[in-house]
């Protein structure tokens, strides 16, 4: 197999998103990639490098495009709180950067999973709750403080929520309303939940624990693994779908 990296660009509503594609030839499955808020980062691309070496295409999404600077805390604080603070426009923003992409990658919908790091967590799990077509949504250490009034678009989602138990980001109240949630509408949830680990636990170089905020690199491991595992299910179960056909 061989491996490519190229930039598609999308417009919407005059804003420019530049998505980076790190495309895997003869790869059965690709999984788009949610950035924390500060945006596409060398995390996000070695995330993308390292599905490429588990024989993944990967797309890193460009989220908040041209329109929002990311430079300072500050900054992106305001750009977050934007969609934070109007869900219908988040998950509206969502399905348009989603359908952007998969078209752009032909449209094949079946095999494609979604994760997300931080906010990008949040998307790849409102993402699986709000559009068809996902084999999986996986978060890690996602904000989980999105509505939980809509059935969901496809029960057939996988969901996979990695969570630090000592992330002051995700309080137990939106931990138990997230897996009531997940539970009532009898949706497949893995929810892992690593004790002494803080909010961006699988973020090198994430180092503020008085903020709740830290790199550590046992959860880290650990959680890529069971990502990885779920995403090789998603595999196993397109090829028995497409062998079927």
């Amino acid at each position: 197999m061989e491996n490519s990296k190229q930039i598609v660009e999308q417009k919407i509503k005059g804003s420019l998103h530049r998505h980076e594609c790190y495309n895997l030839s003869g790869a059965r499955h690709q999984v788009m990639i949610y950035p924390t808020w500060a945006g596409i980062t060398d995390f996000e691309r070695g995330v993308a490098k390292r599905l490429n070496s588990a024989g993944l295409s990967a797309r890193v999404v460009d989220f908040f495009g041209s329109a929002y600077d990311l430079t300072t805390i500050e900054s992106r604080r305001e750009a977050m709180s934007t969609y934070t603070q109007d869900f219908s426009q988040m998950t509206q923003h969502l399905g348009v950067l989603n359908e952007g992409i998969r078209c752009d990658a032909g449209g094949n919908t079946a095999a494609v999973s979604v994760m997300g790091f931080c906010l990008g967590g949040m998307c790849a799990l409102l993402s699986g709750l709000t559009q068809q077509g996902f084999a999986s949504a996986i978060s890690f250490h996602g904000l989980l403080s999105f509505p939980k009034a809509t059935p969901p678009a496809d029960p057939a989602t996988r969901f996979l929520i990695l969570n630090g138990n000592a992330d002051p980001m995700v309080p137990g109240t939106d931990i138990r309303e997230t897996q009531a949630f997940f539970e009532s509408h009898q949706l497949d949830l893995t929810f892992i939940n690593f004790s002494r680990t803080r909010h961006s636990f699988s973020i090198p170089g994430a180092d503020n624990p008085e903020a709740g905020v830290q790199y550590n690199p046992r959860a880290a491991e650990r959680s890529w693994r069971y990502a990885t595992d779920m995403l090789a299910q998603a595999i196993d179960s397109q090829a028995t779908v497409d062998a079927g056909n």
